[in-house]
């Protein structure tokens, strides 16, 4: 068993194509001996943003904090989010996160540990977008 607070594991930047504003901590991954399912901590800071993306697993999201969107770029649709909302996302299908000028959002995020081999597809040529000060913020 390994037991911590979520805010001493260390905090990296999502480094992903398109994305922006965003960092990821690794609650439970399998150096911690996890080979079933991996938690993440997501937070988004205003104006941030996942880039739309796929993959061939399914994930599930669960949104502690602040407002964000999933946009759905096959379905031409951005579905809104709070604290407290659930979201399932099937293998294959397009989504992408976002929070707006005036929003923040902090989430869990729990996906398989054993993926199949198949890479995430990311849906931008866009390079990753973070500032430092938005880092510092977060640490405190």
């Amino acid at each position: 068993m390994k037991v911590r607070h979520a805010y001493d594991v260390p905090t990296d930047i999502v480094r992903e194509p398109g994305a922006k504003q965003v960092t990821i901590r690794r609650l439970i991954d399998t150096p911690d001996g996890a080979d079933r399912f991996l938690m993440s901590l997501f937070e988004l800071a205003p104006d941030g943003q996942t880039p739309p993306h796929y993959h061939d697993w399914e994930h599930e999201i669960f949104v502690i904090s602040g407002s964000l969107h999933v946009d759905l770029p096959a379905e031409g649709k951005q579905i809104p989010l709070r604290q407290g909302d659930v979201v399932f996302i099937p293998r294959g299908e397009q989504h992408g996160l976002a929070t707006g000028p005036g929003e923040s959002a902090r989430l869990l995020l729990v996906a398989p540990a054993e993926r199949p081999p198949v890479r995430s597809v990311f849906l931008s040529e866009e390079p990753y977008e973070f500032d430092t000060a938005v880092a510092e913020d977060a640490d405190r």
